[in-house]
């Protein structure tokens, strides 16, 4: 009986022992679960932040290479319509330039031009304190009086000196050079005619009662 009890706690012993390593063990596999999971975990949160921070880098990334971009074409564009206006200010610059130098050219010309003018016209003569006759007269023989009467003393004299037939055998030269068909030429001949032009004409106007 004695050697049965024995057994039989051995038995139960064992069984106890069994049962009690095998809740260990499955204490064991538990924790080792639970320790797998905490670690799965932890792996999936640092994959997330992982993944959240690439993302955030990312978008930054992009923000700043568009706002690069914006400012490049905001500089591109601002240097664009510099130099349109620098163009522009250039050429009204040019425009003005050129008009202010035709205004200056033209009123040199003009300017030149009545300098000439006043210089080709005659002194008007002035009509002698003497003259004392009054008749009526064509506008040529008017042309003639006021001729004679700015005629110098010398032109006066030849003058007279043709009308009275001093100068009888030269009379034909003296109106070829008159006519322009002398045979000098050049400015001589042309002032020579034109000073007994002048002289002729003076004449004329003293026979008319012109005096000086």
């Amino acid at each position: 009986m004695a050697t049965k009890a024995a057994e039989t706690k051995k038995t139960a012993t064992a069984a106890k022992t069994t049962a009690a390593k095998k809740t260990s063990t499955a204490a064991k596999k538990t924790t080792t679960a639970a320790k797998k999971a905490t670690t799965a975990a932890k792996t999936t949160t640092t994959a997330k932040k992982t993944t959240t921070a690439a993302k955030t880098t990312t978008a930054k990334k992009a923000a700043t290479a568009a706002k690069t971009t914006t400012a490049k074409k905001t500089t591109a564009a601002a240097k664009a319509t510099a130099a349109k206006k620098t163009t522009a200010a250039a050429k009204t610059t040019a425009a003005k330039k050129t008009t202010t130098a035709a205004k200056t050219t033209a009123a040199k010309k003009t300017t030149t031009a009545a300098k000439t003018t006043a210089a080709k016209k005659p002194a008007a003569a002035k009509t002698p304190a003497a003259a004392n006759t009054s008749m009526k007269v064509t506008t040529t023989e008017k042309k003639l009086v006021e001729t004679y009467r700015a005629a110098t003393s010398d032109q006066k004299k030849i003058a007279l000196k043709i009308l009275k037939g001093e100068y009888d055998d030269k009379l034909t030269n003296l109106m070829g050079l008159l006519g322009g068909t002398g045979s000098s030429s050049g400015s001589s001949s042309n002032n020579i005619g034109d000073s007994i032009g002048d002289a002729l004409g003076n004449l004329i106007g003293g026979l008319f009662g012109g005096k000086k």
